[in-house]
């Protein structure tokens, strides 16, 4: 548990319902965590929540509310974190968050919601957002634009199938995005574009069905400090990657690929991890060998034995080490 100064605020959790076809859940048990002192105290709601104390989190978790409409959650003073966890949430109306608080996380997790709206986290301030470990498919169009709070957010484990990059207009502060485990086939030009230019980037779409990075997909981003799309399904890196761009950490294990383009042998590498690409080229992966020691770049290799005749000796390339063993000459008897 985090230990933070909270000032002593009244926090009223109103939980209403304002649009049609929705029925204000009875009885849901809402757990309040107070930062000061560690408690941890159970409400049951009929229509109306107010907690009137310092508070750290708000938890409602493993009830039955299908749907939040408009004005559904309305956070009139100070709170630090609000989830939202196993509660069958299906739908979430444009407006039905309306939180004056500035929250540390957001969280919304293991529901069965489909798609992100547009309005419904546009003006929420959050400075997480973490979608993860629901049914997510769809993310409309403006859905993530206009809100200068957001820094991180997770889509993990999730159905969504393209990386827009129209994400984050006029959402200038996001530093962090983590869709690991879902199914984009391709990562389209321009696609950061939108995030900020004031602190390294961190990507991470591993464990997607990932086969195409387009040759700009890094034109008009930032600095990247971690680009990990292990996992996938790629074959050839794209060279422009490399090209006046700064990439720290870049993370490709688990993919199909035989070797780097030339640019990526002038890169400003400081990590590299590229583990179980089994089909790597012998004398691409010797010339990585070769870079990584002269740049003294951390590197994990696939584990594949390579043959050096000039030298009559075997390169076994394992984890983060290699080793030589002489060729076996045929015998004479």
């Amino acid at each position: 548990m985090h230990t933070l100064a909270v000032s002593a605020l009244l926090v009223s959790l109103l939980l209403t319902v304002s649009c049609e076809n929705c029925e204000n859940p009875l009885n849901v048990e809402i757990l309040v965590y107070d930062d000061v002192n560690g408690d941890i105290k159970n409400f049951t709601s009929e229509g109306v929540i107010t907690v009137s104390e310092d508070v750290f989190q708000v938890l409602v978790a493993n009830q039955t509310i299908k749907k939040l409409c408009q004005n559904y959650v309305i956070i009139n003073n100070e709170l630090t974190v609000l989830q939202l966890l196993n509660n069958s949430i299906e739908d979430i109306s444009p407006s039905a968050f309306n939180i004056s608080a500035t929250l540390a996380l957001f969280k919304i997790s293991e529901n069965p919601l489909n798609t992100i709206k547009k309005g419904v986290f546009n003006h929420v301030r959050t400075k997480e957002l973490d979608l993860s470990y629901n049914n997510i498919a769809v993310i409309e169009a403006d859905a993530l634009e206009n809100n200068t709070y957001l820094e991180i957010i997770k889509l993990n484990h999730n159905f969504i199938k393209e990386f827009d990059p129209n994400w984050f207009i006029k959402t200038p502060n996001v530093y962090k995005i983590s869709a690991i485990y879902n199914e984009m086939t391709r990562i389209p030009a321009y696609a950061f574009v939108n995030m900020t230019k004031t602190r390294p980037l961190k990507i991470r779409l591993s464990a997607n069905r990932i086969e195409e990075i387009d040759p700009l997909a890094l034109e008009g981003a930032g600095v990247i400090d971690v680009l990990r799309v292990s996992g996938n399904r790629i074959r050839d890196i794209p060279g422009q990657l490399f090209v006046n761009k700064t990439i720290k950490s870049l993370q490709v294990d688990t993919n199909k690929l035989q070797c780097f383009p030339e640019q990526f042998f002038n890169s400003t590498l400081t990590e590299l991890t590229f583990e179980e690409n089994t089909s790597f080229d012998c004398a691409c992966l010797i010339r990585v060998k070769n870079f990584v020691e002269d740049r003294n770049i951390t590197v994990i290799y696939p584990s594949i034995i390579c043959e050096d005749k000039a030298r009559e000796v075997q390169i076994v390339f394992n984890k983060d080490k290699t080793f030589k063993i002489p060729l076996m000459k045929p015998s004479t008897l």
